[in-house]
């Protein structure tokens, strides 16, 4: 029997949770079975895990891969066990583990698809976890350009498209389906390809990973950040969780903002301040203080001023927020990570000089331009009351 009829079990029954099999090969406390039902990781795509029961004792499976000499299994053992060869033994899978990679590999599948038909934009890295991917992908699209694509995808698991595995020899596969299939060429003598969808513009792409049967499973899919060619996306009942909580933090800005002068400053404050935003709710506060700055802000000589500690607040934060900034003020920021933020507004103090002086003072490292600039005080104690000495004796 060649590939194309003697298929490991994770790739032809790969609902299967369970089987009765026997020990084909034994390396220390690694075995090796007749049938192979558990994945042995690859392409981003984590190793199964689960349990072996022999004599009425559960081992846990911790570990599974492939080598040349075929796929091997990492028995954790805590007492002297004698496994022999042809003893039959009873396989678990993690099934959890098994079904959330299942989704989620097929979902990148799906999103990097409609990348690359929608926006000409290639997958180049995926990596998995729980019910969550994260893609690396050729170019940077916009925020706008990538829900475009998460509509689609989510219309296509609406739908109940369907997902094909295929097996086929090399010759066939050169033939018939190399000039039609997304991603790497396969090399192997047998080629297995994943198909998603029967209509025109279908995807088929080279995986030996594990996939549903119905994009269906899936239940949907939503962005969790897309940056600097990075996208993460959430699927199941994690997308639905992630949906909500951001609801909640729109409905919490909604009434934030419906407070005026101090006391809608005093309470953004108070919540950035205590982490109960995720970033982007915080990018939004962030901005609504800007907007508001001079309630906050103090006079040094003629110029306005604001302090504020925020340990909630990085720079991609503050770079998305900094252009609301109001005009003619310099504020400083003592935020995550020991990470000193000076922005200016204000033409007579530049952002990047102010830094100068301070990274002199106290012998650390920044550095920045005249709106905008960092450097770190780490173990320096009201790294504030320093900024304001230096702005004092100017």
């Amino acid at each position: 029997m060649n590939e194309l009829t003697s298929q490991p079990l994770y790739w032809s029954a790969p609902y299967q949770k369970e089987i009765l099999t026997k020990i084909s090969s034994i390396r220390g406390e690694e075995l090796q079975f007749e049938e192979n039902l558990f994945y042995p990781g690859g392409g981003g795509q984590l190793a199964d895990t689960g349990f072996l029961l022999y004599l009425e004792n559960e081992y846990p499976i911790s570990d599974v891969y492939k080598t040349d000499d075929g796929i091997w299994h990492k028995i954790e053992v805590k007492e002297d066990i004698s496994f022999q060869e042809g003893q039959e033994v009873f396989l678990k899978l993690d099934w959890n583990k098994r079904y959330s990679y299942m989704k989620t590999h097929t979902a990148q599948h799906l999103i990097s698809h409609l990348l690359k038909l929608m926006q000409d934009c290639e997958t180049e890295k995926a990596n998995f976890e729980d019910n969550r991917f994260e893609i690396e992908i050729s170019d940077s699209i916009d925020n706008n350009e990538m829900l475009e694509v998460l509509e689609k995808a989510n219309e296509m698991i609406n739908l109940g498209t369907e997902v094909k595995a295929i097996m086929i020899d090399q010759e066939t596969y050169r033939k018939e389906y190399l000039t039609r299939a997304r991603g790497k060429e396969s090399e192997e003598p047998y080629v297995r390809l994943i198909q998603i969808g029967e209509d025109e513009g279908f995807d088929l792409t080279c995986c030996g990973g594990t996939h549903i049967k119905n994009l269906s499973e899936i239940k949907g899919i939503v962005l969790e950040s897309n940056k600097n060619r990075f996208a993460k996306f959430l699927i199941d009942s994690k997308a639905i969780s992630f949906a909500n909580e951001q609801r909640r933090i729109m409905i919490d800005i909604e009434d934030i903002t419906e407070k005026k002068g101090e006391k809608l400053l005093e309470t953004i404050h108070n919540k950035i301040s205590e982490s109960d935003i995720l970033q982007y709710g915080n990018v939004t506060l962030l901005r609504i203080v800007f907007n508001n700055i001079n309630v906050l802000s103090e006079k040094i000589g003629e110029y306005n001023i604001t302090y504020l500690t925020l340990p909630e607040i990085d720079r991609q934060i503050i770079l998305s927020a900094v252009k609301e900034l109001a005009q003619n003020n310099f504020v400083a920021i003592f935020g995550r990570n020991d990470i000193l933020y000076l922005l200016s507004s204000e033409e007579g103090l530049l952002a990047n000089e102010i830094a100068k002086t301070i990274m002199d003072k106290l012998g650390t490292k920044g550095g920045g331009n005249k709106g905008f600039a960092q450097l770190s005080v780490k173990d320096i104690e009201e790294p504030l009351e320093i900024v304001k000495s230096v702005l004092k004796s100017l």
